[in-house]
């Protein structure tokens, strides 16, 4: 393992607004550098292990651990949330064979952000045979948030991959749903050389894809995943998730190009949300003939 210094301490850094991978209007601004780095492969006894790792705060590994012949490794948040002119890049790699589950064990959270952005790029690749899910904790973006995350998803023909994300509408106790300042997703994924699916979310309080959720329900939470794997080609396994739709989470699945799905959840609340995306991963996995993994260590971290 490998922690590069830094890790606790937030440090000067200067962008400039434009270039590529650059954060909106951040000219100057004092920020966290944080990155991951995991290389998921076999070990002599055909185990998954870490072949490499490498991470700076904000990023924390707690011990990987094995379950359902899966190697689950939970990413880890040790400050209070993302501040203005943080930015993380994520890079993942899941070798011929081997089974990762890359989840965590709390929410996170944006905090309030003034004229700077918080970025977050991940980069993921799954091998030909390899398999990984992601599977984190919600994303609670707080008053006045300025968030941007760019993600590329790449599996290789024979790959299998499940991707979830999650998002509340932000500190509904505290009164703060909608109140975030923007929030700007992308994600592109990539099977086998061919661009198969392209998402694009410019959220914003009075903007129209937040009006679309408020409508649905007036605290609505929102889940978004990726499914791609040759083994989920039956279409009962799609007409059980589809069942799945309920007066207070409605559920929906598309098919991509190929073998890859989309699967999108709104809910009215987070136990709604939580109660639908853990029968979605059990459809899926059952589907898959794999045991399911366990999200979170026995007896915590």
């Amino acid at each position: 393992m490998r922690c590069l210094p830094g890790f606790g301490a937030r440090r000067s850094l200067v962008h400039r607004a434009g270039g590529d991978g650059e954060l909106p209007n951040a000219e100057h601004h004092v920020g966290l550098a944080g990155h991951l780095e995991l290389v998921c492969g076999l070990d002599s006894r055909r185990a998954s292990i870490l072949t490499h790792q490498s991470f700076r705060a904000p990023i924390h590994l707690s011990k990987p651990f094995h379950d359902a012949e899966t190697l689950v490794v939970n990413v880890v948040n040790p400050t209070a949330g993302l501040l203005a002119g943080d930015r993380i890049v994520c890079e993942v790699k899941v070798q011929a064979g081997a089974r990762l589950l890359l989840t965590t064990p709390s929410a996170s959270r944006g905090h309030q952000m003034h004229g700077d952005y918080a970025k977050l790029v991940q980069r993921m690749h799954v091998a030909d045979k390899g398999f990984l899910e992601f599977w984190p904790e919600l994303f609670i973006p707080q008053k006045g948030t300025r968030y941007v995350q760019q993600t590329d998803l790449l599996v290789e023909a024979g790959g299998d991959l499940l991707f979830f994300e999650s998002l509340a509408p932000g500190r509904v106790a505290s009164g703060e749903a909608f109140a975030y300042g923007e929030l700007l997703w992308s994600t592109d994924v990539v099977c086998d050389n061919v661009l198969i699916g392209r998402e694009r979310y410019c959220l914003t309080p009075d903007g129209e894809a937040v009006r679309a959720l408020r409508t649905a329900f007036p605290e609505a939470y929102y889940a978004s995943g990726f499914v791609i794997s040759e083994r989920l080609q039956a279409d009962s396994v799609w007409e059980r998730i589809h069942a799945l739709h309920r007066d207070d989470a409605w559920v929906g699945c598309s098919r991509l190009l190929d073998r890859g799905w989309a699967i999108k959840v709104v809910a009215a609340g987070s136990i709604a949300l939580r109660r639908t995306l853990h029968h979605v991963r059990a459809e899926l996995y059952v589907a898959m003939g794999h045991a399911t993994p366990s999200l979170r260590r026995a007896g915590g971290l």
